[in-house]
């Protein structure tokens, strides 16, 4: 489970993310990121009705919340977080969806720098 205090919690904040934040795309998921002034990373999933039903989009959201539990430090510090989920995420296998991630992570990391 992510902990509360990683957690991107106000709409307005995600919205923010979403319009100004850079995007990165990578297979079945799409990261939002943004820098920020507080040095605590913060994290949120947008997981549409294009994903399926309410069954499948929570656990396609529940797969991404652990994947970025584990992961957690593998970000550059101070950024809010938006992660996305295609239409695609629903049939593609866990690992696949861990290694998009991933991918995605190494590219918001190499711009944060």
């Amino acid at each position: 489970m992510l902990p509360a205090k990683y957690r991107l919690r106000r709409r307005g904040d995600v919205a923010n993310v979403l319009a100004n934040g850079r995007k990165t795309p990578a297979g079945a998921v799409v990261i939002h990121s943004l820098q920020k002034t507080e040095p605590l990373s913060e994290f949120a999933f947008v997981v549409s009705k294009k994903v399926g039903n309410s069954v499948v989009r929570h656990r396609v959201t529940r797969v991404l919340r652990h994947i970025v539990a584990d992961h957690v430090d593998s970000f550059i510090p101070a950024q809010q977080i938006v992660v996305r989920a295609l239409s695609k995420s629903s049939n593609t296998p866990t690992e696949t969806i861990k290694t998009d991630f991933l991918a995605a992570i190494s590219k918001v990391n190499s711009y944060a720098n």
